[in-house]
């Protein structure tokens, strides 16, 4: 699934669920800490509240970092780690971090991470209307991916017929090493009978070739003069 499919999913569920601006409630002001050094040992820390969010910042947000190379995402990933461990309760960062993770186009996705990151920014209910719209779509998507056993690719299908495939060889070249085991067994038993036969033929053959002694006629012996 592309990120321009799933931007274009996300606008066209925007727009269907948005209504007047006044009946729309705003986004929830977030406050984020900002901390101003004033030496090298203390540091002044106020409290100021983030101007409100919209779903268009979310949209724009993840069009702008789908086209990122590699490098600039993980300068985002980064930027967004040091925003919320700074403020951890940062809305827009909050949400950046699960599209970092979340979306199709990233380079270092974690889909799982997301969904747990954007099931928890939505069990709190902070979320307007037009927010709401985009942060259910993104969790449907994510949901689909993380489903046990999916795979855009049908790897799980393939991988089946292929071990499908490899045990039915399996089977033919068991068969065939049967064949040749009883094959060779013949071949031994006809083996043993020719041994036996030439022994016979052998034994034979030295029986009429032994010479036979004659018996002389005894001579009359002559009278002594």
């Amino acid at each position: 699934m592309k990120i321009t499919t799933l931007l274009l999913l996300f606008s066209s569920l925007l727009a269907a669920c948005a209504s007047p601006a006044s009946k729309i409630p705003a986004a929830k002001p977030v406050e984020t800490v900002q901390v101003s050094p004033t030496n090298k040992s203390t540091a002044a820390i106020k409290i100021v509240a983030t101007k409100n969010i919209d779903a268009l910042d979310y949209l724009t947000f993840a069009e702008t970092f789908s086209n990122l190379p590699l490098d600039s995402q993980k300068q985002a990933l980064i930027e967004t780690n040091q925003a919320l461990a700074i403020n951890p309760n940062d809305l827009m960062h909050r949400m950046k971090l699960v599209m970092i993770y979340g979306l199709p186009s990233s380079m270092m996705p974690d889909s799982i991470k997301a969904q747990q990151l954007l099931q928890k920014v939505l069990q709190e209910d902070i979320l307007a209307n037009s927010q709401l719209a985009f942060a259910n779509v993104l969790f449907d998507y994510l949901a689909v991916v993380n489903k046990p056993g999916k795979n855009s690719n049908g790897e799980p299908k393939r991988t089946d017929n292929l071990q499908q495939k490899n045990d039915a060889l399996q089977l033919k070249l068991d068969a065939t090493q049967q064949k040749l085991e009883s094959a060779q067994q013949k071949l031994e038993t006809a083996q043993q009978k020719l041994d036996e036969l030439k022994k016979i033929e052998k034994s034979m053959g030295e029986r009429d070739v032994t010479p036979k002694t004659e018996v002389l006629p005894k001579t009359k012996e002559l009278p002594k003069k």
